[in-house]
């Protein structure tokens, strides 16, 4: 119980910077609402694909709006020589963030478009891309670390979901027959 509290003082810290709690509730609100579209047009679960990307406007506020403890890279080769080459660990309270950061992403993408792959591609993706621009930009410190807590939380909650998806029944729809066309007693079957 001690681990938790101290957790969430951490995500309270990191939330309670008014420029952090503005971006999370504007991320929030413009990727939920594009989640709406994309569902649309998509044809993929409206309140899933909503609730995954209104999740990742928290993520990248939390990840992409605060002050940088480092310099910035001039190239990807530079960003990566000055990430902190360390490995998976739930040992602190950051490890314990970072792993659960990105799984609500993944568990309501994975709800909403009922695959695993591109939702834990798009975790491995998200988790590299965003260490790498905080490392470009100066913006928090890069990690592999949280590159792996990152992804593998992700994946984590991609393949329970997927779990969740592949065990509903599924609704097979029959096509509707047509009836024979009939023109003057003549059948054009």
């Amino acid at each position: 119980m001690r681990h938790f509290s101290r957790d969430l003082d951490l995500a309270e810290r990191i939330f309670g910077s008014p420029q952090v709690a503005f971006a999370a509730f504007v991320g929030c609100l413009v990727l939920g609402a594009a989640g709406l579209v994309l569902a649309w047009l998509l044809r993929w679960g409206k309140i899933a694909t909503a609730l995954s990307l209104a999740s990742l406007g928290g993520v990248l506020a939390a990840t992409l709006v605060r002050r940088g403890s480092r310099g910035t890279a001039d190239s990807l080769g530079e960003a990566w020589a000055m990430c902190t080459q360390n490995d998976f660990s739930l040992s602190g309270s950051w490890a314990r963030l970072n792993f659960v950061m990105l799984m609500p992403f993944a568990f309501f993408g994975v709800l909403a478009v009922k695959r695993f792959i591109p939702v834990a591609a798009a975790c491995v993706g998200l988790a590299i891309g965003i260490e790498l621009y905080q490392a470009m930009s100066g913006v928090g410190a890069c990690e592999t670390q949280d590159m792996l807590n990152n992804a593998l939380g992700g994946i984590l909650a991609a393949g329970v979901a997927w779990l969740l998806v592949g065990r509903r029944p599924r609704r097979h729809v029959r096509p509707q027959q047509q009836e024979p066309l009939v023109m003057n007693g003549w059948t054009g079957n």
